[in-house]
């Protein structure tokens, strides 16, 4: 729609990511979809899921986001085509073997199948812009917003096509370096952790066992995620100049290097793929929403990957926005008002910010140094995993089910 369009009816999202489509597909879903005209501009090429190679980038999904792409209809074709469950995770300090100061998550304590599944980016991608399409949003690959102007009743967007769009409100879900936060000049806060993230896919002498592997070493934590194929996928969290120099290994020294660094918990190394790593801070948007604009995803929140949470929370933000914006549409209400996009900015913004909060603090702790402190690490670490209702608890806020979720995050009854 071009020109002034009908602002009353157009939503923009910006950003063709997990986040971005889910906020798509389940506006457009929605039983009073044919009221909206749903548009969604992504800069890079639509998603291709390949499916004789496995995608470098996975995420962890939780219960919670299961259940979202469930009730998309999405997650049946996701988890058909590849998604590898994780039952257990094992997390100990660098400094101990695998079994001494260590804790370990196990799904049947809580009852569940799992503790959630690795997922390929690509993959997800793929079956939610299919979902998209048939829920009738209009998508725009290889197309960048380039200006965007707020006014009192609508929003004016400008994209790099040149292409004029009036819109109601505008969804901002293009990740880290969103552009909409850039042009609005809307604050964030960030840190440094002069870190980098090296990910590769390894094969290893031993099965991974449906474990999610997780040790912490002086310089951030090194993780083996089960892939479906019986490989792992490596999310190696170090120094920056140390990930580079890992990267540039021949292979044979790489696969060394990774297999002293893991204790040989999984055994002998085997082949790799091609590395890739890259900069790791946290960053949290001072205001989740301005006047017809709504940031979601890494748009408005980064965290530390090492609990593998951020796509999770997410998903969460598009469930929470999407439900105050029908609801909204439901009592007539104008859906760019500030006044109802600042309640989707007070469901999620205190559980973001705690969780972001929550993995800073553990990465810092992890990182001190000193004669005692590892042994002090270890001690809590077993003082947990011998606490039944600890691990419960932690095991729960993992699989994302305390607290209270949007509808869209409940399993429906038929």
């Amino acid at each position: 729609m071009s020109g002034t369009g009908i602002a009353r009816r157009t939503i923009v999202i910006a950003g063709g990511g997990p986040v971005g489509l889910s906020v798509a597909s389940l506006l457009g879903l929605s039983p009073r979809a044919d009221d909206l005209d749903i548009r969604l501009f992504e800069p890079r090429e639509a998603s291709v899921w390949e499916a004789d190679r496995v995608d470098l980038r996975v995420y962890a999904l939780s219960r919670a986001s299961q259940i979202v792409l469930e009730n998309l209809g999405s997650w049946a074709a996701v988890h058909a085509a590849r998604a590898a469950p994780y039952r257990r995770m094992h997390v100990w300090q660098g400094e101990c073997g695998a079994r001494l100061g260590s804790l370990t998550f196990d799904s049947a304590e809580v009852g569940e199948p799992d503790l959630g599944h690795i997922v390929e980016d690509s993959l997800l991608r793929t079956r939610l812009t299919n979902v998209s399409h048939q829920a009738g949003v209009e998508l725009t690959f290889g197309v960048e917003l380039t200006a965007v102007e707020v006014r009192d009743r609508s929003v004016e967007i400008t994209t790099s096509e040149g292409e004029t769009l009036s819109a109601v409100a505008l969804i901002a879900a293009d990740g880290s370096g969103s552009t909409v936060r850039e042009l609005l000049k809307l604050p964030i806060s960030s840190v440094s952790y002069a870190q980098r993230a090296l990910v590769t896919h390894v094969s290893t002498e031993r099965p991974h066992g449906d474990t999610a592997w997780q040790r912490f070493l002086p310089n951030g934590p090194l993780a083996f995620l089960p892939l479906s194929d019986g490989r792992s996928s490596v999310v190696w969290s170090t120094g920056a100049e140390h990930a580079e120099a890992l990267c540039a290994l021949p292979d044979g020294e790489f696969q060394d290097a990774l297999q002293e660094a893991s204790g040989g918990v999984l055994g002998e190394i085997g082949a790799t793929v091609e590395r890739v790593s890259f900069p790791l801070r946290a960053a949290h948007a001072r205001q989740y929403c301005c006047p017809r604009v709504a940031l979601v995803g890494d748009a408005a929140h980064t965290v530390h990957p090492l609990a593998g949470q951020g796509m999770n929370l997410g998903l969460l933000d598009a469930a929470v926005l999407a439900e105050v914006l029908l609801r909204a549409q439901a009592e007539g209400e104008d859906l760019g008002d500030l006044r109802v996009l600042r309640r989707y900015e007070r469901q999620r913004k205190g559980d973001n910010l705690g969780m972001l909060l929550a993995l800073d603090a553990l990465h810092r702790l992890f990182g001190i140094s000193g004669s005692v402190v590892p042994s002090l690490r270890a001690i809590g670490l077993s003082t947990i995993d011998a606490t039944p209702f600890a691990k419960a608890m932690l095991m729960r806020q993992a699989l994302g089910l305390r607290g209270e979720l949007p509808a869209a995050a409940k399993r429906r009854v038929a």
